[in-house]
């Protein structure tokens, strides 16, 4: 027992692989952070990234290597159906630097991998699968297009992935040839992850997340919730019952639905700042009302946008397994306005730091917005709530750090 207990202190490397070097997403920050919490506790790191153009600061005194992919929708349709389908490149290049680099105390950490790195990266760490721990950030692991979700009516899909009713279903965001395509891909995927048998740990954002997964059939040796860091915008709390503006943080696309709080501001007359970028941004500038459309900010301009706003609209139509925008508002003391399709969204109702509602009946959203903007007492009721109550959804970036430190110790241990 003493002798595996110093093994799973020994890690002498973590692999850090996700799509890009670049913090695009939710997802690529905190692929990136994973990476600075294991340097911060003195492990070397390595980040290996489909694309490693754009790498940032955050990625100092880490070794980086990778390719200089295109993401699939700035490439030719042709090359795109190959590279997403399996990257011969990607998988080549990571399983000669593991031929060369591993050892029995190496770890790695997949992020994702469905816009470069493609099912191929699986068949190449199988040899190592042991060690691997693979973070699912959506539903690529086990969904065709990624969501749940009909994206041909931007509303959630309770279909089984790859069932009869699944395959005939036109759920893709762009064609009937393209669901094709993503249900080769899936049957692709689960012949090299073989998540049944594989070795492998996959974490979740949410339970919900992982019991959507678990009851689609999806299994593996282990599987573990650990939800994700959160830093507040403010660490003072933003006194939201003074102020006017609403806010929407995200991408301005219609399964995110921007144009829902977007009508819903019109309507109630109350000004909108939109940060983020995406399809929709020509035709909500063409829009009037009282809007700004901010673009893509970094977080402190973010802030300067959320000490001004009264509440964050999160109005998707789709699935959120987590939404990290909710909680680093609410651990602000910005109270939150919810599609009742995030999982989040109970317990944001719960702990009482914001509203739901049902993204198919937009008047709900209208009403909503109408109420918080008059009711200043309720406001600063939900300010206070959230600012003192909504980190207990979410782990600090040191707890989160040491939850994937103890599966690769577990992993090296081989327990």
């Amino acid at each position: 027992m003493t002798r595996a207990r110093d093994q799973s202190d020994g890690i002498e490397r973590v692999v850090v692989i996700h799509d890009f070097a670049a913090p695009e997403g939710g997802a690529g920050v905190l692929a990136i952070q994973a990476a600075q919490e294991y340097r911060r506790r003195g492990i070397p790191v390595t980040y290996f990234a489909g694309s490693i153009d754009g790498a940032g600061e955050g990625l100092d005194g880490i070794d980086l290597v990778g390719l200089h992919a295109s993401r699939l929708l700035d490439t030719s349709p042709t090359r795109a159906m190959m590279q997403g389908f399996h990257n011969r490149t990607a998988h080549n290049y990571l399983e000669r630097w593991i031929a060369k680099n591993d050892t029995d105390h190496t770890v790695y950490h997949l992020h994702n991998w469905s816009q470069i790195l493609s099912p191929a990266i699986f068949a190449a760490l199988a040899g190592v699968e042991d060690r691997l721990v693979v973070t699912c950030h959506d539903f690529f692991n086990i969904c065709p297009n990624g969501g749940f979700t009909d994206f041909s009516h931007a509303q959630p899909c309770g279909l089984k992935p790859l069932s009869l009713s699944c395959l005939v279903s036109q759920c893709d965001r762009r064609s009937g040839l393209h669901k094709v395509w993503r249900v080769a891909r899936q049957v692709h995927l689960n012949r090299l992850a073989r998540p049944a048998r594989s070795k492998a740990t996959f974490t979740f954002l949410h339970d919900r997340m992982l019991a959507k997964y678990a009851d689609n059939g999806f299994s593996a040796r282990q599987m573990v919730t650990i939800p994700n860091p959160v830093e507040p915008w403010s660490r003072a709390r933003i006194p939201a019952e003074q102020n006017q503006e609403f806010l929407f943080v995200g991408r301005l696309g219609s399964d995110k639905g921007a144009d829902l709080a977007t009508a819903a501001c019109i309507q109630t007359g109350v000004p909108l700042t939109l940060v983020g970028e995406g399809e929709l941004e020509g035709r909500l500038r063409e829009t009037g009302g009282d809007l700004q459309l901010a673009g893509w900010c970094n977080r402190a301009e973010i802030l300067d946008h959320a000490r001004r706003a009264r509440a964050l609209i999160v109005p998707s139509r789709v699935v959120e397994p987590f939404g990290l925008v909710i909680l680093e508002a609410a651990t602000s003391g910005l109270p939150v306005i919810v599609s009742e399709r995030a999982y989040l969204a109970g317990d944001c109702k719960r702990l009482g730091f914001g509203q739901s509602f049902d993204p198919a009946e937009p008047q709900s959203l209208t009403e909503l917005i109408k109420r918080i903007a008059n009711d200043d007492a309720a406001v600063e009721q939900m300010s206070n709530n959230g600012f003192a109550r909504a980190d207990e959804l979410a782990l600090s970036a040191p707890e989160w750090g040491e939850r994937y430190i103890g599966l690769f110790r577990d992993a090296i241990a081989g327990r």
